[in-house]
């Protein structure tokens, strides 16, 4: 059985039940014009199942419109030193003990500031 069918051999009697203009009264099956009907055949079809991976899990298709991102790198480095003013002058010299890199979260739109709006 594929997917359209089991989805629709259980839809069916719950649209019949509640008279959903997708039921023909005359044959109690579902009307072949009907978004029920369409849907049932791109199920089985596996339409919905490729347009979703192409969306989600394809990266051919969205390489060229990427933007770039911004990345904060955190680099732990060990020095022996007195003051912390020697310990930035040996950076160069000390020993990477630990480094991280990860996606600066991108800044969400803030909506505009109305100005003269009190608040009470």
């Amino acid at each position: 059985m594929k997917l359209g069918d089991a989805i629709s051999s259980v839809a069916t009697p719950i649209a019949r039940a509640l008279r959903l203009p997708c039921i023909d009264p005359e044959t109690n099956q579902l009307r072949p014009e009907s978004r029920c009907n369409q849907a049932r055949v791109a199920l089985n079809e596996g339409r919905y199942a490729d347009a979703l991976y192409d969306r989600f899990w394809t990266q051919s298709k969205n390489q060229n419109r990427r933007e770039p991102m911004q990345f904060v790198i955190t680099k732990q480095i060990a020095v022996e030193a007195e003051t912390a003013e020697e310990a930035l002058s040996k950076v160069n010299e000390g020993k990477t003990i630990s480094m991280s890199v990860s996606q600066r979260p991108q800044q969400q739109a803030q909506p505009p500031v109305r100005p003269n709006i009190s608040v009470h």
